[in-house]
């Protein structure tokens, strides 16, 4: 349908649109979404198809694999990267994940530059949640880092979309290291993560804290006891009488200490040493009593 001598092709390093120095690859193309050739799948990296002549072309070249990209919107200048999945389009066409063709600002049929690059391993990117939603994933960490395996480069400032569950989450790149383009093909790269842009703190309870503060130091009230009482109520006797109160009555409040005769209870304390005695006969003996005289 598109003829590879218009948009570039065989027609040497520049293509028709020209500019490319020689050994470079540097070809426009038209862009289409990989959904137009059933392609869905490659939603989910940022891998692009292009035709046959591009292979051709990068074979002279002597480019190594993987093959890297720079993919440049000529009206904007914004641009991205990312690798190649395979070389089956229609000459002078190429096909992108649509997210791409949205970080580009690209709709259907415009022109897109293509050149081949070398970007360093990466070591650490740092990732932002567009949406809070992300995190009622159960492990957003696993399925980041599970969905990255798709991609061949990552660029400060795309904006990926991680496919996951039947539902779409857009993911910021916020920093990559050592460069603002990394290739994490067969890299070790450190994972970190951003508050989600749309994420708020939660306000402090100043107010509440402060009544709770006063409460904890106010005094604590003595419980009332309403439960049974142990000996409580009132007596009666046997004969029906009512009973009379004693001074002891817990109900009268503390008696007085009972008086003791303790001569009474102990006589012996006053008792007189020896005892008494008689000086005089009978010497206390009297009727009935022996008197001790002789007869």
């Amino acid at each position: 349908m598109f003829g590879g001598g218009l948009f570039g092709g065989d027609r040497g390093p520049g293509g028709f649109f020209g500019g490319g120095v020689p050994g470079r690859f540097d070809n426009q193309y038209q862009v289409f979404p990989v959904s137009f050739m059933g392609k869905e799948e490659l939603e989910k990296g940022n891998k692009i198809i292009l035709p046959q002549s591009a292979l051709d072309h990068l074979a002279r070249l002597n480019i190594s694999w993987p093959m890297l990209f720079e993919m440049t919107n000529p009206a904007t200048n914004r641009s991205t990267h990312g690798g190649v999945q395979e070389f089956i389009a229609e000459e002078g066409t190429c096909f992108f994940p649509y997210w791409m063709m949205q970080n580009l600002l690209l709709t259907e049929g415009d022109l897109v530059r293509i050149t081949n690059t070398t970007l360093p391993k990466g070591s650490f990117v740092k990732l932002q949640p567009v949406h809070s939603d992300f995190l009622d994933i159960h492990n957003p960490r696993a399925v980041l880092e599970n969905s990255l395996r798709n991609f061949a480069t990552l660029t400060v400032g795309d904006c990926v979309v991680i496919d996951y569950n039947q539902r779409k989450y857009e993911i910021e790149i916020v920093e990559c290291k050592p460069a603002k383009a990394i290739s994490i093909i067969e890299a070790d790269v450190n994972v970190d993560f951003a508050p989600p842009k749309d994420y708020k703190e939660p306000a402090a309870p100043v107010a509440s804290a402060h009544v709770a503060a006063k409460v904890e130091d106010a005094p604590e009230p003595v419980p009332e006891d309403t439960g049974p009482k142990l000996f409580g109520g009132s007596g009666q006797r046997v004969d029906g009488k009512p009973i009379k109160t004693p001074l002891a009555s817990p109900a009268s409040g503390p008696a007085a200490a009972p008086v003791y005769d303790e001569e009474a209870i102990m006589p012996w304390i006053k008792r007189i040493p020896r005892g008494v005695k008689w000086t005089s006969p009978p010497y206390g003996y009297g009727a009935g009593h022996m008197t001790g005289a002789k007869g």
